[in-house]
């Protein structure tokens, strides 16, 4: 736990036992942390009480040696300002389970190894510095520590607090810097201040829509819940279809829990589109898939696409293959190859820590920092300017996909994707899942096939994929 040894003052790490963790990430780190006087709830803030802030360099170690190729991006004029020093901030828990004091210490870890990458790759500007400072459930405290780092040129902000400290964070008025939140969505679009790098995503559904049309699919169904990234996703993937030129021929929604789907899934057998889109939860891929397939909507030549509930290794083990074969979905990840964001970050990871990622928490920390400094590479130099900067940022290479920020939403190139034998399989842009062909059944009165009955459709599978 991270505990404040007197009333009114706070050091940005003080580390009992609880979180030893935490302070192995520090002491390790080429980055800087601070100490912070936390103002008294009935005093304003006095230039000499933000004179109490200030930044502390730690002793150099072993991940400053860290060597990573250059990587600019093309076209970009290259800022410079030597005098500039780049600093960014974290508020982080102050307590709470062992689990999320870990995932903490996973994030601060994926920070750090961004500003080593981008001192590495950015020698025109000063020593990048990380202000560290413990918050909690005050959300009064934190706001006022939020407008604080202004005085103290931090341009923007990591906080992996939780769902409902966020939540009520946003719903304030907008701030003047930006607040980067890795693990929490549920302020997602509530201010332009505030941005999730766990938010619904709209590049799967646009991704899919243009498989689809561009594949010769040009009718189809929808299939939602009401559920918040549901409806987001069905309305993306909407939008993004008829623009190309493709019809809706229905669209249906269905109550968040709902186990039974024969109702939605007749209204989709009478409409016979060429294909029917499921942007569902994994939760109901399992419930869901088996019932398409129970209704026969596969035998009747209708093809299925999903968004990442689709792709989630769990759901897939946990559903048969008869309903997921054939299924095209999309993944932030292409098929069979590392990504050279993901690449340049678990290098510089395993080289700094000489252990591998023990989970997902340090590509979170590293991507939400990695789009803070990017923002600061292209010139942004107070927090307004930074909040403009990352609405520019297009095509990020980052460790959890290649990232681009629009009206200040995440969004990631997605990679469209053929479920296989509850594997991703690689699908051309033209290409179609393919129908599983039986021979007709014979006419019970003749107990004969006729000459012109066609054969049956069995479900789907992918085109490079073996019966």
């Amino acid at each position: 736990m991270i505990y404040s040894p007197k009333r009114g003052q706070e050091r940005a790490w003080i580390c009992s036992s609880t979180a030893f963790f935490l302070a192995t990430v520090v002491i390790s780190s080429s980055c800087s942390v601070v100490t912070y006087q936390r103002l008294s709830d009935n005093v304003e803030a006095s230039p000499e009480d933000l004179n109490q802030v200030k930044v502390e360099d730690l002793e150099l170690s072993h991940s400053d040696s860290v060597t990573l190729p250059k990587n600019t991006v093309e076209g970009l004029p290259e800022y410079s300002d030597i005098t500039f020093t780049p600093i960014i901030g974290a508020i982080i828990p102050e307590f709470g389970s062992p689990r999320m004091m870990t995932n903490t210490g996973g994030i601060l870890e994926g920070m750090r190894i961004a500003l080593d990458v981008f001192e590495n790759e950015n020698r025109q500007f000063s020593k990048p510095k990380l202000v560290v400072i413990p918050g909690g459930d005050d959300i009064q405290g934190i706001t006022e520590a939020i407008q604080n780092f202004t005085e103290v040129q931090v341009l923007g902000i990591v906080a992996p607090l939780q769902d409902r400290i966020m939540l009520e964070m946003s719903l304030k008025k907008d701030l003047s810097l930006p607040v980067i939140s890795p693990i929490s969505s549920s302020f997602d679009s509530n201010s332009r201040s505030f941005i999730s790098l766990v938010g619904v995503d709209p590049g799967a559904s646009r991704m899919l829509a243009r498989q689809a049309v561009t594949s010769g699919l040009k009718t189809v169904a929808i299939l939602h819940s009401r559920d918040l990234k549901s409806t987001f996703e069905a309305e993306i993937f909407r939008a993004e279809f008829m623009e190309l030129g493709g019809s809706i021929l229905g669209k249906f929604e269905y109550p968040v829990g709902a186990t039974f789907f024969e109702e939605e899934l007749r209204a989709v057998e009478e409409l016979q589109p060429d294909m029917l889109f499921l942007p569902v939860p994994g939760e109901d891929v399992e419930l869901l898939a088996p019932q398409v397939t129970f209704f026969g909507l596969d035998s009747l030549g209708i093809r299925v696409f999903g968004t990442a509930g689709w792709i989630q290794e769990d759901i897939l083990n946990a559903v048969d293959t008869r309903h997921t074969d054939g299924v095209v979905a999309a993944s932030p990840y292409p098929v069979g190859q590392l990504l050279p964001g993901y690449s340049q970050f678990l290098s510089a990871y395993e080289e700094a820590h000489q252990r591998t990622l023990p989970n997902e928490m340090p590509t979170l920390g590293y991507d939400a920092a990695s789009l803070l400094l990017e923002g600061i590479r292209r010139g942004a130099k107070a927090g307004d300017e930074l909040l403009e900067t990352l609405d520019m940022i297009s095509d990020l290479p980052g460790a959890t996909g290649i990232i681009s920020v629009e009206e200040g939403r995440v969004m990631r190139k997605h990679f469209v994707t053929c479920l296989q034998n509850r594997k991703k399989t690689q699908i051309a842009p033209a290409e179609q899942s393919q129908p599983i062909l039986m021979p007709p059944l014979p006419d019970p009165e003749t107990d004969s096939i006729p000459e012109d009955a066609p054969d049956r459709i069995m479900g789907f599978r992918c085109s490079d994929s073996k019966l």
